[in-house]
């Protein structure tokens, strides 16, 4: 039997995890959670997702630092990685893409929203249409 596709959600807010974590089970992925830029390392390692769904503002380590560390790291480098905030810039933006980001995700947003930009990046869920 093949391994369910996995996304990291990384977000400081309980409310948009839940939400979320409810949409991406619901559309047949498995989900991992974090709420800080330290816990989103040690549930890389341990899940190995195709996707991580990446808070900009987050306490300890912020989601600049993981999006570089993760984009540059050989084995998380081709790991789908969605930028999400709701106060970006366009320089920032830009940045965020020069860093590796494959998306990037304005708060507040549909999860449905989030999910499209996921299937783009790694395919449907394992056994999906």
């Amino acid at each position: 039997m093949s391994k369910l596709k996995t996304v990291l959600i990384v977000d400081d807010s309980p409310a948009l995890r839940d939400d979320l974590q409810a949409a991406f089970e619901e559309a047949g992925y498995a989900v991992g959670l974090a709420s800080d830029g330290e816990e989103a390392f040690r549930k890389l390692s341990a899940l190995e997702p195709e996707a991580l769904l990446l808070d900009v503002y987050l306490p300890r380590l912020d989601g600049a630092h993981v999006c570089r560390v993760v984009k540059a790291h050989p084995h998380w480098k081709r790991t789908f990685l969605a930028i999400m905030s709701a106060r970006i810039s366009e320089r920032e933006v830009d940045e965020y893409r020069r860093l590796g980001a494959d998306a990037v995700l304005r708060k507040p947003f549909d999860a449905q929203v989030a999910l499209e930009a996921v299937r783009s990046g790694i395919g449907p869920p394992v056994g999906a249409p």
